[in-house]
């Protein structure tokens, strides 16, 4: 309760011109070696919980442009609906199951997250130090190489596993689940996730629930019979598919998250996802359990 009502003072008192500044003393950081936080490639300490506007607001801010706040078929009125918190994360590789040392294995370089039923202090991103090289290859992919995240001022997972709690109790309902939404959550982003709690000693909220867009986009209708070997079920090819455009640099934790907002949206129609629906597609925190030690 107390770190909660930290982060509410936090969020209250935020200054949107240097949200990272604000957040670092809470991180156990120090801020004088922060980079300038308006440079999102050079960026070394981008934890925030950004404003955005009134969830009755009819149009959004620039950052998310299109897309509008979400809410499912309720089996009540009165029944309050749970936080859509789409996510993802960028690594130094594939997952692998880590056994014995601890620091072996791939790790998490880059978090965002954002609640898909809007309002204010809507998302949360940060870049991680994974504690190990970044292979080359993937630099080439993301620029986030080895020398912009394994230095003492990016914060480790540890570090910012307090701030991320907090600004997820500032979302929950009291008594509901959360619902995190990923592409591919069940085989790459939930068992990074729960990974990482391990390695905190610390394990995931019961109350988590996990839905992969992967799952849902395998009951999407194919476009059409002469290209059924060409339906692909990456984030790409679905943007494609739905005619999405996000801007910013590619392969990037945020940037994915805005793509997958607008994407998860238009396969919500399609498939006339209802509350009910969405909670019998996902899966529970306790479901990664088998991929730790």
């Amino acid at each position: 309760m107390a770190l909660l009502f930290r982060f509410s003072q936090l969020r209250n008192s935020m200054l949107s011109s240097c949200p990272a500044r604000v957040l670092i003393p809470y991180a156990g950081l120090s801020p004088g070696k922060l980079l300038d936080p308006k440079s999102y490639e050079r960026r070394l300490f981008s934890t925030s919980a950004q404003e955005t506007v009134s969830l009755h607001s009819a149009s959004l801010g620039s950052c998310i442009s299109g897309i509008q706040p979400l809410k499912f078929q309720q089996t009540s009125e009165h029944e309050p609906s749970v936080p859509l918190l789409i996510f993802d994360i960028e690594t130094t590789g594939y997952f692998q199951k880590i056994t014995g040392n601890v620091q072996k294995g791939n790790r998490i370089t880059e978090f965002a997250v954002r609640d898909l039923c809007g309002g204010k202090n809507s998302t949360f991103e940060t870049l991680l130090n994974p504690e190990r090289d970044v292979p080359g290859h993937l630099a080439t992919v993301n620029n986030i190489n080895t020398d912009l995240v394994c230095r003492p001022d990016v914060p480790r997972f540890s570090d910012v596993l307090p701030l991320l709690l907090a600004f997820v109790r500032s979302r929950q309902t009291p008594g509901k689940p959360v619902i995190w939404v990923a592409h591919n959550v069940k085989r790459f982003d939930g068992p990074f996730l729960a990974q990482e709690f391990d390695r905190c000693s610390a394990q995931m909220p019961e109350d988590w629930l996990f839905v992969d867009t992967l799952c849902l986009a395998r009951k999407l209708p194919k476009l059409s019979a002469s290209n059924d070997k060409k339906h692909l079920l990456n984030l790409e090819s679905l943007c494609k598919r739905y005619e999405i455009s996000v801007e910013g640099p590619s392969h990037r934790a945020m940037q994915d998250v805005m793509a997958l907002c607008h994407v998860f949206q238009k396969m919500s129609f399609d498939l006339q996802l209802t509350h009910e629906g969405l909670m019998n597609e996902a899966i529970n925190a306790s479901y990664f359990s088998k991929y730790l030690n």
